[in-house]
């Protein structure tokens, strides 16, 4: 990729009608397009349906998944990206609510993206440039979307967000992480538990241990609809101290047991092939 766009990891298209995608993790942003057709799109186990127009995006470490639904043609556009440059705009992208699927109503996100393309598949003078500019700004564009349409994100632009936060965010949601309580969290990162919670619920609007209790729940129902992994496995990747503390977490918080949650969620998956 060139220098002018290094936040850009990736970007493409994809046109075909039974598209499907099972589910998977990124230490990246992705943002998606729907240009025709209409689908599905699930994070962390919410799912959400989608049509042409929306556009949704994942937080690096999120779990997603998404299919094309009908038998009509379907366009999606996506691209994956990092913010480390610019912490402005990072600190929204992850400020970003539950509720992910908004509408480019007046298409400008679809415009941006066209032009975009144009610029990577037909090299013009200077075109880098042009192509770093329109990538930004769609990125502007989007966020700007998320502010007028979605009601559950934290409308803390004017707040910024500390190193620490930012750092403990990427630790979260790092792809292979232990179980780690709030106490040893802020002993690795320097600073008090009371500043650590402070800031965090400052920046992200949610208390810390919830955040962390949310993230711990929809990692283990992964790795429960998952084939090939004992839930004594599945404990011990979470960090838990054994299989019997597992069970007592996971039903706590979602009221069944990890081996009900796996029969039920196998059932779904044979009922939808």
């Amino acid at each position: 990729m060139d220098g002018q766009l290094e936040a850009l990891s990736y970007i493409g298209i994809n046109s075909r009608e039974a598209w499907e995608v099972s589910a998977h993790i990124h230490d990246h942003f992705e943002l998606c397009y729907i240009d025709e057709g209409r689908g599905w799109f699930a994070v962390d186990g919410r799912l959400m349906q989608v049509s042409a127009g929306d556009v949704f995006v994942t937080k690096p470490g999120e779990i997603h998944q998404g299919a094309a639904s009908g038998d009509r043609p379907y366009r999606l556009y996506y691209a994956g990206f990092r913010l480390n440059g610019m912490p402005g705009l990072e600190d929204d992208y992850y400020r970003l609510g539950r509720s992910r699927v908004v509408t480019d109503g007046d298409g400008i996100a679809k415009a941006l993206f066209d032009q975009l393309f144009r610029e990577l598949m037909e090299p013009q003078p200077h075109g880098a440039l042009v192509a770093r500019s329109c990538f930004v700004q769609l990125l502007v564009q989007v966020i700007r979307i998320y502010t007028r349409q979605s009601p559950d994100r934290e409308s803390r632009s004017a707040v910024g967000m500390p190193p620490v936060v930012k750092e403990l965010l990427e630790e979260l949601h790092a792809l292979e992480g232990g179980r780690s309580g709030i106490d040893a969290l802020a002993q690795r990162h320097h600073v008090s538990r009371t500043h650590l919670e402070r800031e965090f619920k400052r920046c992200l609007g949610l208390p810390l241990g919830r955040y962390m209790r949310e993230l711990l729940v929809e990692r283990a129902k992964y790795w429960l609809r998952q084939p090939g992994h004992t839930a004594t496995e599945i404990a011990e990747r979470l960090g838990f101290s054994g299989l019997h503390a597992f069970s007592v977490f996971f039903k706590r918080h979602t009221g069944m047991a990890p081996a009900d949650f796996r029969k039920s969620a196998l059932q779904a998956t044979t009922s939808t092939q």
